[in-house]
Parts: structure tokens; C-alpha cells; sequence
């Protein structure tokens, strides 16, 4: 309000001085028009024999007319403008009862100011004619003039800022209404905020809100849900541990008691991998996945790295074909997430894959879409529980090999995050598990 207050007036003012400026040009040619038609006038009359200049008088109603009305005798502003006819020796021939006996001006032609008179001097032949207008006339008139023109502007300024005021009062009501509604609100109130109105402006802030309070939200959730399944599948463990360690304690023998310490650290091993997978699928949730470039040939290469001491354990072959070959098949995504992911059905296949088995990875690009492949020649997964396997903690009744239930959740999880697909099948001739991870074609530029 403040600025538009600031540009108005500086607008107001620079249109009364225009105003006022215009004004004057326009009395400066009526001055000048008067004194052609009085030239005019007096050239067709006959030269006035010597003696005293003719004097023309205004009527007494006119003078005595009211300021500023109009009447049939004329306007009393008349009476401000006055004229001399003179010779080419300077004496006044004719002049009106206003005008002075002497010369208003020098002899000289074009505007001046004389005292209290703007006078136009002009010559007519062996003629001069003087038209005067009194100051104070022009300047009164050219200020009824200026204030006519920035009137309606200023007078509108106060109703402008008020009905602005009303406008943005009525458009951040909202905003109003949206920080009551913080302040008021519980610290463990994550529900989303809504809002009785909301406008154009505040509807991304609020958007924004409730997707930090629904995040928030599903942190909290993931939080608690991770401590729920952390003190359940850690209980059993560590249970075990504690036997273990005991029997050690009480072993009679050092075959018993290296024996325990064996199954102890067995199980230290499987309660390590459960965290691991544990903490890696809170993270995989955690988080939104980077948009960079990140090669598949790549994100296999390290997970092998990763894998490569189970494999040799078992002695499970693994082999990488690529389509096309030699092909990086460059996708979008986080490729610490795209390399847990790989690893991780690496790490399934090498533990279901029979020893001196042969365990496939499969890079190929159809239609833009990126691919990657495992297949194993393990036990295979039943039709009716390929969809329950990706759930968390989840196995197969019967597996062999040790496992957290959580290899195939945390594929699905990162997979989703990047907008890819995971499908489970068949391996080769019927036999094993084929795990395909499809990632779609980029967009168009």
C-alpha cells in the first residue's frame, strides 16, 4: 500500500504539473488569438484623428458578475483581460478601461511578463497591438484546470488502498486460518490440515504441508515398525546365543566347548546378516532414490564383488550375458540402492543354487526398457507363494540354506522406487528361479 500509495501521488503530481503546463500554452494562444482578431478588427476602421486613445469599457453587469458563473452579458473573467492599440511611435491609440495609459510592453513582438500581466505584443502594419491577461487569472484558472484532471486520481487513492486492503485481508484469510490451525495443534498430530477455503496462492503451501506431514508420518510408522520387527526377530537369536554361550560356560570338555562356541558364532553370523538386511530394507524405504546416470553392467560388477566369497563357498558358478553385448545399459537412479538390490538376488541365488551349480545374469534392452536377470537351477518357488516371498520376514516352509526372509522385500522396495517392475518365474527347462527387474524406457526429449 505503502509503494502504491508512492506511485500514485507521483503520478497525481506529474499530471498537475502537466495539467498546469498545458494549461498555459492554451491561455498563452487565446491571449495571442485576441490580439489578431482586435488587429483585425481595427484595420478596417478608419485611423482616429489625434487626442485621447478611445477607451472600451466592459458593461457594469458584467463586472459585477458573479466569480465564476456565466451570464448573458458574458463572464466576469472578462474583466482580467485587457488590450492597447498603438501607433509606431508608441502612442496609445485605444485601449480597454483596464488597461493602463502607457504601453504595457517595450515594442517588441512575442510574450512577456509585465508586473501582474502576461502581455502578447503584436504589429499589424504601421499598427501594434497589445493583448494582457492579469497573472493571478492564468494561474487560478490553470490550477481548476490541473486539480479537474488528478482529482478523480487522488480521490480514488483512498478507496484503491481500502478496497486493496479488503482484498488481501480476504486473500491471506486462509493463511490466517492455517497458522491457527498449527498453533493449535498437538506434537503427535500428523493428520493432514484442511483448510474451510483455500486460494490459488496457499494451495501449494498447504500441498507442500501435508506431504511433509505424510512423510513425517510414514517415518515415524517405518520407525516403529522397525523396532516392532527388530525385538521379534531378534528375540529367538539371541536366545540361542545366550544357550550357546552357556553350554560353552559349562562344557566339561574342550571338544563340547569349542563345539558350543562353533553353533555361537554360527548364530552371531545369522543374527549379523538379519540386521544387515534389516537396516538395509529400512534404508531402501527410508529415502527417496538420486536421479543419476548409473550403468547396470556396473551395479552387477560390484554386487559380484559382494557375493563372490559365497560363491566360492559353495562353488556356484555365476556367468553375465549382455544384450546387446558389451551394451552399459545406463539407467536413472541411486546406484548405492541399484547395487543393494543386485547383491541381494545374487546372495539369494548363491544360497538356494545346488554347489558346482551355475548361477545367470541376464543384461538386455528391448524397446528402450532395461532388463536385469537372475536365474539359478535351485529348488524353485511355487506358483501360490511367489507373491507372499517378497513380504518381510517371509519363507518358504522347508527352505534349506540359512535366511532373514527379507532378500526379496528389499528388491521389491528399491525396484518400486525406481518406477521398475520385478517378476518372478521359472528357470531354464522348468527348473530354478528366473527374478527379472524391468525398468522402464526413458521419456522422450
Amino acid at each position: 500500500m505503502i509503494v502504491l500509495l508512492a506511485v500514485l501521488g507521483a503520478a497525481a503530481w506529474i499530471g498537475f504539473e502537466g495539467s498546469q503546463d498545458e494549461a498555459d500554452e492554451l491561455f498563452d494562444a487565446r491571449l495571442a488569438t485576441s490580439a489578431r482578431v482586435l488587429a483585425a478588427l481595427i484595420a478596417t476602421q478608419p485611423r482616429p484623428p489625434a487626442g485621447p486613445p478611445l477607451v472600451v469599457s466592459f458593461p457594469a453587469p458584467l463586472e459585477a458578475a458573479a466569480h465564476d458563473e456565466a451570464g448573458p452579458f458574458g463572464h466576469h473573467y472578462e474583466t482580467k483581460i485587457a488590450f492597447q492599440a498603438l501607433d509606431s511611435q508608441g502612442r496609445v491609440l485605444m485601449r480597454s478601461a483596464s488597461a493602463p495609459q502607457t504601453p504595457y510592453a517595450p515594442l517588441t513582438p512575442g510574450f512577456s511578463m509585465q508586473r501582474d500581466w502576461r502581455v502578447f505584443t503584436l504589429r499589424s502594419g504601421e499598427l501594434w497591438v497589445q493583448a494582457a491577461e492579469r497573472d493571478e487569472v492564468r494561474d487560478e484558472l490553470s490550477v481548476k484546470l490541473a486539480w479537474a484532471a488528478v482529482a478523480p486520481l487522488i480521490a480514488g487513492i483512498p478507496l484503491l488502498l481500502l478496497l486493496i486492503g479488503l482484498l488481501v485481508r480476504y486473500g491471506l484469510a486462509p493463511l490466517a486460518e492455517l497458522a491457527r490451525r498449527i498453533e493449535r495443534r498437538q506434537p503427535g498430530s500428523l493428520a493432514p490440515i484442511a483448510l474451510a477455503r483455500s486460494t490459488a496462492e496457499i494451495e501449494p503451501v498447504l500441498a507442500a504441508l501435508n506431504g511433509l506431514l505424510e512423510r513425517v508420518q510414514s517415518a515415524i510408522a517405518r520407525e516403529r515398525r522397525f523396532t516392532a520387527d527388530a525385538a521379534h526377530e531378534l528375540r529367538t537369536p539371541l536366545a540361542a546365543l545366550k544357550v550357546h554361550a552357556q553350554n560353552a560356560a559349562r562344557a566339561a570338555t574342550e571338544a563340547e566347548r569349542r563345539a558350543s562356541l562353533e553353533r555361537m558364532m554360527a548364530g552371531l553370523e545369522r543374527s549379523i546378516r538379519l540386521v544387515e538386511q534389516m537396516l538395509a530394507l529400512s534404508r531402501a524405504a527410508a529415502r527417496a532414490p538420486a536421479a543419476d546416470p548409473v550403468s547396470l553392467r556396473q551395479v552387477v560388477e560390484d554386487a559380484l564383488d559382494d557375493v563372490l566369497p559365497a560363491l566360492k563357498e559353495r562353488g556356484v558358478k555365476m556367468s553375465v550375458v549382455s544384450e546387446p553385448a558389451m551394451a552399459e545399459l545406463v539407467v536413472s537412479g541411486d546406484r548405492d540402492k541399484l547395487t543393494c538390490l543386485a547383491r541381494n538376488l545374487l546372495d539369494n541365488a548363491a544360497r538356494y543354487a545346488p554347489p558346482g551349480s551355475n548361477v545367470q545374469v541376464g543384461l538386455a534392452e528391448r524397446a528402450g526398457a532395461k532388463t536385469l536377470t537372475v536365474t539359478d537351477q535351485g529348488p524353485g518357488i511355487p506358483p501360490e507363494l511367489r507373491e507372499r516371498v517378497f513380504e518381510s520376514y517371509y519363507r518358504i516352509p522347508g527352505s534349506a540354506g540359512e535366511g532373514s526372509g527379507l532378500g526379496l522385500a528389499i528388491v521389491r522396495a528399491i525396484a518400486a522406487q525406481h518406477s521398475a517392475t520385478v517378476q518372478l518365474g521359472e528357470g531354464d527347462r522348468g527348473r530354478g528361479t528366473r527374478i527379472s527387474v524391468s525398468f522402464p524406457a526413458a521419456p522422450a526429449a
